[in-house]
């Protein structure tokens, strides 16, 4: 086992869990940010992003006065969480933990003995700083088609705040000001909060209280077992929200939402008497009961 000493390098960067993994494990984006200050920049990258696959960086001067190639291979990937590699004798952890205010890249490596502790980590510490800017921006300049604007009377940052604890892959993005006054507010008030909720990308406007939320719109979570069907059901309701009947509940801001284990949506679309059954007792629920569809699924008495 190695006594090299460890150092931890972390930043938060503001996009989606995607949008970040993409960023590091893509060899076209490593071009962009892998530098640890102007006068450098990374020429090539290669990424073959599996255990025991091989990946590497050019990096030079842009003087042209000096480079060094960085490589190593694939130890450990769990996607959009982890990946471990050993570059040369010594190893690195990266990983990605998303949050209410972002996603923590948090990195780990085994230090060498040529330079200082504090030159290493303030190496380390600028290239992920450049790598933090870097994906905010390209975050940006993402022209989405379709974003969803959800209205809230004064509350859309918490219900952002909210969503991104509770949901894999979501997260809190841009936060706008009203510049005047307007009829939800005043001037310096949060206006609207981008967030993305699973992936699906949002916008809460902080409008008054002139419309509400009903259930001709919700979002449809899907779980793949009753404790995850049972952890976003009781987050929900047990944040001042409200059951409703056949997996659907809201939250304390009259936002709809359908908790919908897979083996239900599964029963549904095969039809005939098995959709029956597992329709007919949806029907006697509010949170859904995974163990009870399985057995409608199979015929047995229930």
């Amino acid at each position: 086992m190695s006594n090299a000493a460890k150092i931890t390098v972390e930043t938060i960067v503001t996009a989606p869990i995607a949008q970040v993994w993409q960023a590091y494990t893509t060899p076209d984006d490593i071009t962009r940010w892998n530098a640890a200050s102007d006068d450098w920049h990374t020429t090539t990258a290669a990424v073959d992003l599996r255990v025991g696959g091989a990946f590497s960086s050019r990096m030079e001067a842009r003087d042209g006065s000096m480079g060094f190639d960085f490589a190593g291979t694939y130890t450990k990937i769990v996607g959009h969480k982890v990946i471990e590699y050993t570059f040369g004798d010594r190893t690195a952890r990266v990983e990605f933990l998303p949050g209410n205010n972002g996603v923590t890249v948090r990195v780990t490596f085994e230090a060498e003995t040529e330079n200082s502790i504090e030159m290493q980590r303030d190496g380390w510490q600028a290239i992920l700083n450049n790598f933090a800017r870097y994906v905010e921006a390209k975050s940006r300049r993402v022209t989405k088609k379709n974003t969803i604007c959800l209205w809230y009377d004064r509350d859309a940052q918490e219900a952002a705040r909210f969503y991104a604890r509770t949901f894999p892959d979501s997260a809190i993005g841009a936060v706008f000001r009203a510049p005047s006054d307007f009829p939800g507010g005043k001037a310096g008030d949060v206006l609207t909060v981008e967030f993305t909720v699973c992936g699906v990308p949002c916008i809460g406007l902080n409008g008054g209280d002139t419309f509400k939320h009903s259930e001709a719109f919700s979002f449809q979570i899907a779980t793949e077992d009753q404790a995850e069907t049972d952890r976003y059901w009781n987050a929900i309701v047990g944040n001042g929200g409200v059951e409703s009947e056949c997996g659907w509940c809201k939250d304390k801001w009259g936002l709809s939402w359908q908790i919908t284990p897979r083996v239900l949506t599964e029963a549904l679309a095969r039809g005939g008497d098995v959709a029956k059954r597992a329709f007919d007792v949806m029907m006697e629920m509010r949170k859904i009961d995974v163990a009870r569809i399985e057995t409608a699924v199979r015929g047995d008495a229930v």
